[in-house]
């Protein structure tokens, strides 16, 4: 008798074999998934940075600061002293501005969790008149855990060069 089709064998060769491909290819996939996730966020985090820094360029007239300190900055081949100002400013004030939509100030890391607009940043300016801005870890309230133990500063950003 010539019978079409397969025997139990060969079927359960092929669901063996299937079976040993997802078992390898597993693992991997799910660090994919992970790692993407966490770009995604690193992007987003890189994103919020550049969208301060157009804030600040545009209207550090406008942000109130108040003598903080001196800090050592190198240039011309030595350490010099300035004298450096704080300020403050939040996301709220930088959506306001048009710079970032309140649709772009979501974390594609993390959708299901609000960022908060009331976000701090802490923006300083020497006395050369460089800017630079600080955010802290905690403040914008839609990072992951695992995006947060990356870094290694209570810092998320930090344009700052100079050392206090």
């Amino acid at each position: 008798m010539n019978r079409k089709g397969f025997t139990m064998i060969e079927l359960l060769a092929v669901i063996v074999v299937l079976g040993i491909v997802l078992v390898i290819t597993f693992p991997n996939m799910t660090d994919v998934f992970k790692s993407s996730k966490l770009k995604s966020e690193e992007a987003f985090v890189e994103r919020i940075s550049q969208s301060i820094d157009s804030y600040v360029t545009l209207n550090s007239s406008y942000i109130d600061f108040f003598e903080y300190g001196t800090a050592q900055k190198y240039y011309g081949g030595s350490d010099h002293s300035v004298n450096v100002y704080k300020g403050t400013i939040t996301m709220n004030t930088i959506i306001s501005s048009n710079i970032i939509t309140g649709k772009d100030y979501k974390n594609p890391g993390n959708e299901n969790v609000e960022c908060n607009v009331n976000a701090e940043i802490e923006v300083y300016r020497d006395s050369d008149y460089v800017y630079c801005h600080k955010i802290k870890k905690d403040s914008l309230g839609c990072l992951t855990d695992e995006y947060k133990n990356t870094i290694d500063s209570d810092y998320i950003v930090d344009t700052c060069t100079w050392t206090k």
